[in-house]
């Protein structure tokens, strides 16, 4: 809970200044970069979360590797963060800042699982319903999951919608055993 009392506090001065000098897209894209990579290297992880490593060292290296890839803005700031300690933090900074952003300007991200691969079509026509649905832009990811038979389960925030045919076969079973179940 206190990482994100510190992330959410370095978020929203990030995004302050990101919206002051009009370059909060840009600064996006950059934290994007930042949460890509340290999802994809166990190394910049344990890089970030080291204690054994000084301050100094990990703005070289920070500048070093994001220095010629992201805004003036981004370096500045998590080279600050480096100075502060709090380059730990850095991911959770990351993901509560892109859905900050995200957040201001109506967007959420749509979780949907399916059985199967959809169609493009398909895809665009679930998105829209979720639209409907939420009131909001939809940023949607789409992964396979077979355990759910057919159907979907679309996760949007804290909210879960099951269309699944699993789901549909569970609610039928409990009829059942319920004896809740009449044939007319």
């Amino acid at each position: 809970m206190i990482n994100k009392k510190v992330a959410r506090r370095y978020t929203l001065a990030l995004h302050a200044i990101s919206e002051e000098r009009t370059v909060t897209d840009l600064v996006k894209s950059d934290v994007s970069l930042f949460k890509k990579a340290i999802e994809d290297s166990r190394e910049l992880k344990t890089f970030l979360h080291s204690p054994v490593i000084n301050a100094r060292k990990k703005k070289a290296v920070l500048e070093q590797l994001f220095g010629d890839k992201v805004n003036e803005l981004t370096l500045k700031f998590i080279l600050i963060l480096a100075d502060k300690g709090r380059e730990s933090y850095l991911y959770d900074i990351s993901v509560d800042f892109l859905n900050l952003v995200n957040e201001k300007r109506g967007i959420v991200t749509a979780n949907i699982r399916t059985a199967i691969e959809l169609t493009e079509s398909e895809k665009k026509n679930l998105e829209s319903k979720l639209k409907e649905y939420t009131g909001k832009q939809i940023n949607a990811h789409f992964t396979i999951d077979k355990s759910i038979k057919g159907g979907f389960v679309a996760q949007v925030h804290d909210t879960i919608i099951d269309a699944s045919i699993k789901r549909q076969l569970e609610m039928l079973y409990e009829h059942f055993k319920q004896g809740s179940f009449t044939n007319n």
